[in-house]
């Protein structure tokens, strides 16, 4: 039977999507007009591909890699991805969320609470599965 190797937590592709990520967060938030990014749910579309590409390669990748799915790091993460999915939907459907007034704090919330589910993925790599 052929084993899952346990991807790690910090890689070239992680960090290469991570600066694409903050790339694009910081041309909405200074409104820089590029073509592909002047439409809001065009940029929340490719933030949030980014970011399920970084969660497929360091995070939930390594929870189906090393069997940790009820750890109570990888439930937060899948609180924390599910939260993101949320205010996505909100954006791309044009429903109102309670605490969400805009479609740039809607992005600014995502972009937020990415960082912190890669910081969460950090903090289970380094704190419990580091060998």
């Amino acid at each position: 039977m052929k084993t899952i190797s346990e991807p790690s937590v910090i890689s070239p592709t992680i960090l290469v999507l991570v600066a694409l990520a903050g790339a694009v967060l910081f041309i909405i938030l200074k409104g820089i007009k590029i073509p592909l990014l002047s439409n809001p749910k065009t940029a929340h579309g490719i933030l949030i591909v980014l970011g399920m590409t970084i969660c497929s390669q360091g995070g939930i990748g390594r929870i189906a890699a090393t069997g940790n799915w009820t750890h109570p790091q990888a439930i937060l993460g899948y609180l924390l991805g599910a939260t993101i999915l949320v205010i996505a939907t909100s954006v791309f459907f044009n429903f109102k969320l309670p605490l969400v007034t805009s479609r740039q704090q809607a992005f600014v919330i995502v972009a937020a609470l990415m960082g912190v589910k890669v910081l969460n993925a950090f903090a289970h790599y380094y704190l419990f599965n580091r060998r």
